[in-house]
């Protein structure tokens, strides 16, 4: 298991100005415990968490975490799942833009903004 928390990094490439990251959900990470039990799936605050962790990559991605839109959470995401995060950082806004997929389908999605 990782002891970060953090799902496994199996490939890293950018899409123009987005910044791509092939994850692993690696069924022992400590998420997936108790949440929820027969059924487990990834937490949206997760999902948030490894949003801004990873999107400190980002060129020019300053600041603190101020609040969140826009969220949506439209499949779960899974134990043993590969997924696709898609980062972008839109510097005239403050704000994250992240999207979760699996496949071609949008699992989960977002706007964390920062604040200086």
């Amino acid at each position: 298991m990782p002891m970060t928390g953090l799902p496994s990094l199996i490939e890293q490439r950018w899409q123009d100005d987005v910044l791509v990251l092939r994850l692993s959900l690696d069924p022992e990470l400590p998420w997936f415990r108790g949440h929820f039990p027969g059924a487990p799936l990834l937490p949206g605050v997760v999902q948030v968490h490894w949003a801004m962790h990873y999107g400190r990559q980002l060129p020019g991605l300053v600041g603190e975490f101020g609040g969140m839109s826009q969220l949506k959470f439209q499949r779960p995401l899974r134990p043993g799942q590969e997924c696709e995060l898609h980062l972008c950082w839109l510097a005239d806004k403050g704000q994250l833009v992240f999207s979760y997929r699996l496949g071609d389908e949008v699992a989960s999605s977002g706007r964390v903004k920062l604040c200086p």
